[in-house]
């Protein structure tokens, strides 16, 4: 091989390292959930993996829930951030609240990626409105993170 060869060589693997890294968050925490019923929360490591915890019953913080780690590969982070582009998540609201429930779902959502962020959170209240239904974004937005994780739960 020429030296203009191991050179091209060089650079085009320096690229490909930088495409693979510059698809991974800079940050990326979601949670969902409440204290009656399931919860489910995704944070980045200090390693690039998702750490991916539930439980059944109540906050993901209580006794019972699971943790485990999960890699998404570099096609996962861009269908993820495709589809968080066609949801709209970039544009969401920092908090959305229903002062007339006391008791029921909260979320979060802090991401940087994909050249963009969004930090938002709400309770029992959703973009699009108070109880989302299936097809609004914030429930796109579940099934996403859940693909992300490579179809795991996350409701």
């Amino acid at each position: 091989m020429t030296f203009m060869g191991k050179t091209l060589g060089a650079i085009l693997l320096a690229m490909s390292l930088h495409a693979q890294a510059s698809e991974r968050p800079e940050r990326f925490e979601v949670g969902v959930g409440g204290f009656f019923g399931p919860s489910f929360a995704v944070e980045l490591n200090e390693t690039g993996e998702l750490v991916y915890s539930r439980n059944a019953k109540t906050f993901v913080t209580a006794d019972g829930t699971v943790r485990e780690t999960v890699e998404a590969s570099p096609q996962a982070w861009r269908a993820f951030c495709d589809e968080l582009d066609a949801i709209g998540v970039w544009a969401w609201k920092p908090r959305y609240e229903n002062p007339d429930v006391m008791d029921g779902t909260q979320w979060r959502v802090d991401i940087a990626a994909c050249g963009k962020s969004v930090t938002s959170s709400g309770y029992n209240a959703y973009p699009g409105g108070a109880s989302p239904p299936d097809g609004d974004a914030f429930a796109r937005f579940l099934r996403a993170v859940g693909e992300l994780l490579g179809g795991r739960e996350f409701r």
